[in-house]
């Protein structure tokens, strides 16, 4: 009967420590298939971010490349296979200039070279074939990786932006032509201009002012006739005065007759009667008179709207202009220099202007292959410096 006892209570202690193990067998299952959702959940943003990486490295709108020190490709990009017009598994383990029969392999040398021999980036731009009028252009920017064994390459096409850069230079150098040749045209119906003023209307005003001289000699002093005639030749004085102004305007008679000098310090004089609050100094450094017409003209032309511009907006007390011959030391070449300046309240150079004068300065510095520069701080005055050349200056127009 014990033994019988002791067998079962055997029995019981087994089926216990069975269920107990198969409880921890079933809690140890419950976390495998926990831990193996969760690597499969893993798995799973693992593979979308490899895809996200795959698309944004291979789809990126720039190539990339990684090159080592001898120019061998070691990755590239989906992008910049195609921006180099082949299959992508063509160009690793090959020479980046083998792959590209019409680089300029010299170039593309001692740009790895500075890559590999500089801690920052490395940028240049290299024509990798197309038509002759439209070249295929890449850029290329480079930094060495961590390893200093190799360098990550960004490529990028910018065949349109050099196309579209060409466009322009090539438009706004035919818009010089032309404003140089308006210029001309300008300053010819000027010159016609005031010649006809002067011979034909001249002329004329003199002869209706002896007229009325001769009518005065045969009147009577007090009669309304000689009262008239009074009134006809203070007229013509009058509209003499206006027309002599209106021909200094038009061509200043003291540059073709006695030279740019005479022509300027006329100006200064008319100048300086009709702005006597401002102090205005003229440095003429050099014998003007070997300068062309068409130089003369400009810089005649350039004082005039910059002493236009000083007294309409520069609220200026004293003025100075300075004229004279230098050499630029890089090219060892003579030009001559121009300097206007004042030391009214200046400008902003970022806040755009509404006014022409500026303009028309550049315009006319431009037209005869001059250069411009305008130094100005808000309440510290302006400078402005015209530099035109002198290979051309003694030709007349």
């Amino acid at each position: 009967m014990n033994q019988r006892r002791n067998c079962r209570r055997v029995d019981d202690d087994e089926i216990r420590s069975k269920m107990e193990l198969l409880a921890e067998l079933q809690t140890h299952q419950i976390e495998l298939d926990m831990q193996n959702l969760e690597l499969r959940k893993a798995f799973q943003e693992l593979e979308e971010s490899r895809d996200r990486y795959v698309d944004l490295y291979d789809h990126a709108p720039v190539g990339y490349l990684t090159l080592d020190k001898t120019g061998f490709i070691q990755s590239i990009n989906l992008t910049g296979a195609i921006l180099l017009g082949k299959e992508r598994a063509l160009f690793i383990g090959k020479a980046f200039t083998a792959c590209l029969p019409h680089i300029d392999h010299l170039a593309f040398s001692h740009y790895l070279n500075g890559i590999f021999n500089s801690s920052g980036d490395t940028l240049i731009d290299l024509k990798i074939g197309g038509s002759h009028d439209r070249p295929h252009v890449i850029r290329l920017e480079s930094s060495l990786m961590y390893d200093g064994k190799s360098c990550r390459m960004i490529m990028t096409d910018i065949s349109q932006i050099k196309h579209a850069i060409q466009l322009n230079r090539k438009f706004l150098n035919e818009n010089r032509v032309l404003m140089k040749d308006l210029f001309q045209a300008q300053e010819k119906e000027r010159y016609i201009l005031a010649r006809e003023l002067h011979d034909e209307l001249g002329q004329w005003l003199t002869a209706i002012h002896a007229e009325a001289e001769t009518i005065s000699n045969y009147a009577d002093k007090n009669s309304v006739i000689s009262s008239s005639t009074q009134a006809i030749k203070e007229c013509t004085v009058k509209m003499h005065k206006v027309i002599r102004g209106m021909l200094h305007k038009l061509r200043p008679e003291l540059l073709d007759t006695l030279g740019l000098a005479d022509a300027l310090f006329e100006i200064k004089r008319e100048w300086c009667s009709h702005h006597p609050q401002i102090t205005l100094e003229f440095k003429l450094e050099d014998d003007l008179s070997r300068l062309g017409d068409r130089t003369s003209i400009t810089v005649y032309r350039v004082i005039q709207e910059g002493l236009n511009n000083i007294c309409k907006h520069s609220e200026a007390t004293w003025a100075q202009i300075k004229l004279g011959f230098k050499m630029d030391y890089n090219s060892a070449i003579p030009f001559l220099s121009l300097d206007i300046e004042d030391n009214g309240k200046g400008f902003d150079h970022d806040q755009q202007t509404t006014g022409i004068g500026l303009l028309g300065i550049r315009e006319r510095t431009i037209a005869i292959g001059g250069t411009l520069s305008i130094d100005s701080v808000p309440y510290s005055g302006t400078r402005i410096n015209v530099r035109l050349p002198l290979d051309n200056s003694n030709k007349k127009n």
